[in-house]
């Protein structure tokens, strides 16, 4: 089994420089993920200089790790918005994804991107006849829509259902080799800097400092956040706003495939597909503070695939997604000259897409109907009364019995959680009996990290940054390592 995501197995990125000097340009994008290279495409021809920082390789975080899908069919989510706001709201957010559709296709054609990108039939279904009130207030939204679907009998591949809807012209693509294209478009025009950690954003009078790697600076107009989940608590105070879910991947090979893309309505969400002789099949969407032990995930997807498929997994893969109160994405200005792009809510390629879109236009004052749709500052809605009490008592109480029992109940003798010289420390023994030793607080908000066994990593059950045993950082929001000095 590799433990890596399917998309990016062939490795065909260059490697860009990192920062290595003060600099200053109108717009700093950071993030180098769908967000942040969208942005930065809408913006090459604004006639401002623009940098692109990313903390790893161009492409490798969140977007890097979902399924590869253009789908507007999104479970069943426009009767959700429609209770929360208005029927109006959810039409214009069904506008926003095929438009975000149509300018992907419209960017891989123009410029010849070899992306797999492939036109296909999608499904929702479920296997509780109890969604049928569910689905048929998303049919009645497509009714009114004019959305061309199908009630179907059951689904085209061997797996249990009693309610289906399909409809067409969605798409599946690869996200990763997507991204690269992308970043070849740019970096002509916008200079990129791979391995460059912002570690804060400081206002001034007329422009933002930001701190890269706590040795260099950046001076910035404008900073856009597109970082999958921000880098700083303050302003919008995110992590109370949203929640981290954790989705898992598993892969294996099949001999026959089909241009299809399929995804439950009832919990647990189930996503699959087919990719270049594989089958994606992914499961077990939850909070990030609750069921910690991963391997449980991973014995759960292979189960699944042995009793349906009777095979076993060659890809094992996960992300984290960042969940909103309301079925929208927050994509705008939250301060001065400063936007952020998060809450996707596990839709990514479209959302990541119009974001770059929304976010150019509003830098360059140009309109741009879906502004108001993702402003950060919208109004109330029925869900935001109800999740963000949810939100935060689920990650509360996560990181009180953290902090009163840090030692999970899973841990072999191979891992532990000691003080040493006044600092609760993470110690992980590798097989060559050596100690791997490291703080175990995140410099986030300081909740206690888990030992993650499947990627032997250090991760955070509140907000989700990951850390290397040697405590290098993986994702963020953390911008710090977790080294011990």
């Amino acid at each position: 089994m590799i433990n890596k995501s399917i998309w990016i197995n062939k490795e065909n990125n260059s490697v860009e420089e990192s920062l290595k000097e003060n600099t200053q340009c109108d717009i700093l994008i950071i993030g180098g993920g769908i967000s942040g290279l969208s942005a930065a495409y809408y913006l090459k021809d604004s006639n401002k200089k623009v940098v692109l920082i990313d903390k790893d390789r161009i492409g490798y975080g969140a977007t890097s790790k979902n399924t590869g899908k253009l789908d507007y069919m999104q479970g069943l989510i426009y009767h959700k918005i429609k209770k929360n706001y208005n029927k109006e709201t959810a039409k214009i957010y069904l506008e926003s994804q095929k438009e975000a559709i149509s300018e992907v296709i419209k960017i891989i054609k123009k410029y010849k991107i070899n992306c797999h990108l492939n036109e296909t039939t999608s499904y929702v279904f479920s296997n509780n006849i109890d969604d049928e009130k569910d689905i048929n207030k998303e049919i009645d939204f497509y009714n009114d829509n004019n959305i061309d679907y199908k009630i179907e009998s059951n689904l085209p591949i061997k797996y249990p259902s009693k309610i289906v809807i399909s409809t067409n012209g969605n798409y599946i693509f690869n996200p990763y080799e997507y991204m690269l294209g992308l970043k070849k478009i740019i970096k002509d025009k916008i200079k990129i800097y791979e391995n460059t950690i912002c570690t804060s954003i400081n206002k001034k009078e007329d422009y933002y400092l930001c701190k890269i790697d706590d040795k260099y600076e950046i001076k910035a107009k404008y900073v856009v956040c597109a970082t999958h989940y921000p880098i700083f608590i303050v302003p919008f105070l995110i992590p109370f706003k949203t929640e981290v879910q954790n989705f898992y991947i598993g892969a294996f090979k099949v001999k026959d495939t089909k241009d299809i893309s399929l995804l439950s309505y009832n919990k647990p969400v189930i996503s699959m597909r087919y990719y270049d002789n594989y089958f994606l099949y992914g499961r077990r969407s939850h909070s990030s503070s609750t069921n910690l032990d991963i391997r449980k995930d991973l014995e759960c997807i292979k189960e699944e695939i042995t009793k349906y498929w009777g095979k076993d997994i060659d890809y094992f893969y996960h992300t984290n997604d960042i969940m909103t109160y309301d079925n929208l994405p927050f994509i705008g200005e939250v301060s001065s000259h400063l936007y952020i792009a998060t809450g996707f809510n596990k839709w990514g390629n479209t959302n990541g897409t119009i974001s770059g879109k929304v976010i150019s236009d509003l830098i360059n004052n140009n309109k741009n109907k879906y502004i108001e749709l993702f402003n950060p500052k919208r109004g109330i809605s029925l869900d935001k009364i109800k999740n963000i009490p949810i939100y935060n008592i689920k990650v509360g109480t996560r990181y009180i019995l953290n902090k009163i029992n840090p030692h999970m109940n899973y841990y072999n003798n191979n891992v532990k959680i000691k003080f040493i010289n006044g600092k609760r420390c993470g110690i992980y023994i590798d097989d060559n009996n050596k100690e791997h030793i490291v703080s175990n607080i995140c410099p986030h908000m300081k909740c206690n990290l888990i030992f993650n066994y499947i990627d032997k990593t250090w991760d955070c059950p509140c907000h989700g940054s990951r850390f290397t045993i040697d405590g290098n950082i993986i994702e963020g929001p953390s911008v710090y390592n977790i080294k011990i000095k």
